[in-house]
This record gives structure tokens, C-alpha cells and sequence, in this order.
């Protein structure tokens, strides 16, 4: 399994631990869930989604993005 694999199952793990669905998570972006699930999976890219989810507390390192200082 690939690092990505293993952030992806992370972030996964992550939102079911705060009870959140990709539908929670799109609603409150304002966009379809399949962004949220292909971000997800890795097969898209999305700041918006990422720095949501670090909005929400999920790891930045998960998401790969950088900690804000």
C-alpha cells in the first residue's frame, strides 16, 4: 500500500471518528460529494477541500498541506 493509500484511509478513518460523511462535508462546501470523495481517493486535488478539513481539525499532514504557523 502506498503513503497516499495509507493518508487516504487515514483521513477516512478521521472523518468517521468526528461522524462526518464526503456528503457533510460537500454540503458545507457547496459542491458534489463525488470532489470530496475523489479528493479522498486521491484522484483530484482540491485546497478548498484540504483546508477545510484542517478547518475541522484533521491533521494537515494527512492532507498535505502546510501547517499553518
Amino acid at each position: 500500500m502506498g503513503a497516499d493509500q495509507m493518508k487516504s484511509r487515514e483521513v477516512r478513518a478521521w472523518l468517521v471518528r468526528k461522524g462526518l460523511r464526503n456528503k457533510d462535508v460537500a454540503e458545507a462546501l457547496g459542491c458534489d460529494s463525488s470532489l470530496v470523495s475523489h479528493f479522498l481517493s486521491g484522484r483530484k486535488k482540491s485546497k478548498r477541500v484540504a483546508k477545510h478539513l484542517a478547518g475541522l481539525g484533521c491533521p494537515a499532514k494527512l492532507l498535505g498541506i502546510k501547517e499553518a504557523a
